[in-house]
């Protein structure tokens, strides 16, 4: 077998294993729109977390900025979703794509 087909095979499966986490982890305890409306600014990243067990921290935060931090949070079909800034441990921006 040639090791470019051995290669597509193992990245298609990566890519499968992806997609389960991710719908997987959309119905835990999806976010609600609901939920998204009642975290307001300045709220802490505890209280995100009391709504939702779906919110994944994206990346690690740079050591010169390790006050800034970026939660996505997925909704029930498992396209939706929710991301929070925060920066010196408060909530500053929120956006949302789809929640219900």
């Amino acid at each position: 077998m040639k090791k470019s087909a051995i290669a597509g095979g193992c990245i298609l499966g990566l890519l499968i294993i992806v997609g389960a986490c991710k719908i997987s982890a959309a119905t835990n305890d999806p976010l609600t729109l609901a939920e998204f409306d009642k975290i307001k600014a300045g709220s802490s990243e505890k209280t995100l977390l009391q709504y939702a067990s779906t919110c994944q921290q994206d990346g690690e935060a740079e050591p010169a900025h390790s006050d800034e931090a970026t939660w996505t949070c997925f909704g029930a079909d498992g396209s939706s979703n929710a991301v929070f800034f925060y920066s010196e441990g408060e909530l500053f921006s929120k956006a949302q794509t789809g929640l219900v």
